[in-house]
This record gives structure tokens, C-alpha cells and sequence, in this order.
């Protein structure tokens, strides 16, 4: 008998980590609490296992790797990569599981409205921030399908087979992830929030930044984004810095691009006051709930009036708290390459 591998948010908590990765977990969670949490279903991590499986998938790869040899060096990694990425994103998933994932969004889209744009993203059961593939703006069963074939491939990517390579593990042993589908929240703006200062790790202060159109802008570290730091006791603003903001992400027909922003937007704060206080507000239900300090990432829509157009995307606890340097200006200054490798441990 084949075990459940696709739930609703509704159905999954913080105890699903292993079976459907952190990212569904918490968005399970923060649903079942009552949290503002877009319409959304998890894939489990064993839905990659049975597609690799079920598809010859895994038999191809290690064919590749046995007859590749020995994997070592940037080049290897990345010619690697793209030989493994190109295996799994040429197969088809299995019909049974195809028919499956679409009537899920079936019943999305019958409660949303047609073709009911989402969003699609990885979740690995140990946080590895921007490591695997995240797709925006997906729109259609077709969409649907292909967009998640890709996040499973993105396990193949180099910096995790150079971290398999370093520890001496066979590179098709690469972890798998789980899948989010989840509804996508037409964001005026979007960013991250600390229940403490992310430098400091000062406990009194509430850190948000944030920037026009979506998140990644901000989680990836693109650009310098707005930051406001809130008192956690009295939830006012104590320290606002409105940055200059030249671009913002936003949708297309189907998935988003880079877009200048008009002059008159690129110094304006793109969170008013109100929503400011209820994101703060948002964050410490959230630290209360998991009783450390999170980091949680959120939009804001024009679609309903404020503050109830305030939507969590993902929370995880605080991590990598030091002191701060001289240059930098932004709890998001790392780069992702800069991460991952801390992550790794790769020199």
C-alpha cells in the first residue's frame, strides 16, 4: 500500500518536517494556528523518491555517474549538474501521480477562481536557504507539472554535489525534497521579518525589510531593500530607512521578470505604518508559537484592505547571528553563494 505523499496545508504541522520538509511543515503549521497563509498542498519528500523511481530516473543517473568516474572540481560539478538536471527534467511524471497533483489544483482553482496562479517552491528537510529552485507566477496543469519536475531536479545542483563530493557521499544520494504549491499572493511588496536584530541578536527590536513586488528581491539579496526596526514592547517604529529601490519582481503572463521601478516609487517606503505594525504584530505570534526567534518571510496585497492583506510565506528560526562589520548595511547583504558555502562548510 503506497503512503499518502500529498497533503493540504490544512493536514501537516511542525511534526511533518521529515515527511514533507520544513518549508510545507511551517506553512502547515501557521495555518492550523490560524495564521494568514495562502490556499496551498505539500508534495512529500518520498513523491520525488517514487517519480525517480517510477521513471527510471534514479537507474539513468547512476548509470551516468558509474560510467562519469570520479567527480572532482568546479568544472566536473557543474558538467555533472547539468547532465543529472537534464535526466530528470526529460521525464514525464507517472500518470497516476499526475492525475493526482492536478485534481489538487483542481480544487484550487474551483475555490479561487480559473487557472489560479501559485507558486511553486522546494522544501528540504534541512534548511538550505536559496539553494534549491523556487518558481513564481505558475499558472495551468501543465505549468504545474513541469515547474515541479524542475524543483526536483534542483537537487542536483552543484553546490550540493560539491558538499557530497567534500563529505565522500556517493552524488546520487543527494537529499530529497518536498514540494510547495501554494496559492500566489499578488504582492505590492514583500520581504522578511526578525524577532530580534539578525546582527546583534538584540531581543528587543523587531527587524523588517522589504521591497515593491515580490520577496526575492530581498531574500536573495538583489538590492538594498527598505528596513524599519519596531520596539517589541510598544510595537513603534523606532528606526525607518527608506532606500533608494530601483527595480522590483513582478508577474507576467506566466512567471515574473525584472522590472525598473518609476522614479517617483524607487524612495518611497513601500510598507505603510499600519502594516508595518501588523507584520511586527504577525512575528511575535509566530516566536510564541515555536518559542525561539524567527525569521519569517511575508507579502502584502492591494487585493483586500489593510491590515488583513498582511500573508505569511514561510518562518525558521533565527540562525547565524554575529556581530556586524563595517560594510555591512542590510541583513540580507550576504550572498547566497556566501551562505551556502557557510552552510557546507566549503572553502
Amino acid at each position: 500500500m503506497v503512503e499518502k505523499w500529498i497533503f493540504w496545508f490544512e493536514e501537516i504541522g511542525k511534526e511533518h518536517n521529515d515527511i514533507v520538509g520544513k518549508k510545507c511543515a511551517n506553512l502547515g503549521e501557521m495555518t492550523r494556528i490560524g495564521l494568514p497563509v495562502p490556499k496551498g498542498f505539500a508534495l512529500s519528500v518520498g513523491a520525488e523518491d517514487m517519480f525517480l523511481k517510477q521513471t527510471g530516473a534514479e537507474a539513468e543517473i547512476k548509470r551516468y555517474l558509474e560510467q562519469y568516474g570520479k567527480v572532482d572540481g568546479i568544472d566536473a560539478f557543474n558538467e555533472v549538474s547539468a547532465a543529472l538536471r537534464q535526466i530528470v527534467d526529460g521525464k514525464k511524471i507517472p500518470k497516476g501521480m499526475r492525475d493526482i497533483i492536478t485534481g489538487y489544483y483542481d480544487k484550487m482553482c474551483q475555490e479561487l477562481g480559473p487557472s489560479v496562479a501559485v507558486s511553486v517552491r522546494s522544501a528540504g528537510t534541512v534548511s538550505h536557504p536559496g539553494q534549491y529552485e523556487t518558481y513564481l507566477n505558475v499558472k495551468g496543469k501543465a505549468d504545474l507539472l513541469e515547474k515541479t519536475i524542475k524543483v526536483w531536479s534542483s537537487i542536483y545542483n552543484a553546490r550540493t554535489i560539491a558538499a557530497l563530493v567534500h563529505k565522500g557521499q556517493p552524488v546520487w544520494t543527494s537529499p530529497l525534497i518536498g514540494v510547495a504549491v501554494l496559492q500566489l499572493v499578488n504582492a505590492r511588496c514583500a520581504g522578511v521579518s526578525f524577532t530580534c536584530d539578525p546582527i546583534s541578536g538584540d531581543p528587543s527590536r523587531i527587524t523588517i525589510e522589504g521591497n515593491w513586488g515580490f520577496g526575492e528581491s530581498v531574500v536573495a539579496g538583489i538590492m538594498t531593500p527598505d528596513r524599519f526596526v519596531v520596539d517589541r514592547g510598544t510595537l513603534n517604529i523606532i528606526s525607518r530607512e527608506v532606500r533608494e529601490k530601483p527595480t522590483r519582481i513582478v508577474s507576467t503572463g506566466r512567471g515574473v521578470v525584472e522590472e525598473e521601478l518609476p522614479p517617483d516609487k524607487r524612495a518611497e517606503a513601500c510598507v505603510s505604518d499600519e502594516e508595518i505594525k501588523k507584520i511586527a504584530e504577525l512575528a511575535l505570534k509566530l516566536e510564541a508559537h515555536w518559542g525561539v526567534a524567527q525569521d519569517m518571510e511575508w507579502a502584502v496585497t492591494d487585493d483586500i484592505p489593510a491590515p488583513n492583506n498582511v500573508f505569511l510565506l514561510q518562518t525558521r528560526p533565527v540562525a547565524g547571528i554575529k556581530k556586524p562589520k563595517a560594510a555591512e548595511t542590510s541583513a540580507t547583504s550576504r550572498s547566497i553563494d556566501e551562505i551556502i558555502k557557510a552552510t557546507f562548510n566549503i572553502k
